[in-house]
């Protein structure tokens, strides 16, 4: 999705470049140098300004994201046999210990 953006970025600058690069008239066309640091200047502001606003959006879903917290009730409550019982096929409910794929016991937290 950022590559698409980038994309469209490069592709307002070019098109701000070349719009404000072309001389219509033949006083115009004698301050070529003027006309490509103009075009040059808006395509930097262009890009300026879509990167601030895709990055915007990017610090705002990374806000969301930290605040997500995981549930996990205290041990030995009923809760939390409910818990390691749906989590872990291999809980073990008299001891508070699961098998892992590996072969180790580990106590369900």
């Amino acid at each position: 999705m950022l590559k698409k953006f980038g994309l469209a970025t490069l592709f307002a600058g070019a098109l701000s470049l070349a719009a404000m690069g072309a001389a219509p008239t033949e006083a115009q066309a004698a301050s070529k140098t003027g006309n490509f640091l103009i075009g040059l200047g808006v395509g930097v502001a262009t890009t300026a300004i879509i990167a601030s606003a895709i990055r915007k959006n990017k610090r705002k879903w990374r806000r969301r994201q930290r605040r997500v917290r995981y549930y996990r009730p205290r041990p030995w409550t009923p809760e939390w046999y409910d818990y390691c019982m749906s989590k872990y096929r291999s809980f073990n409910p008299e001891t508070g210990y699961y098998r892992t794929y590996s072969g180790r016991l580990r106590f369900c937290r």
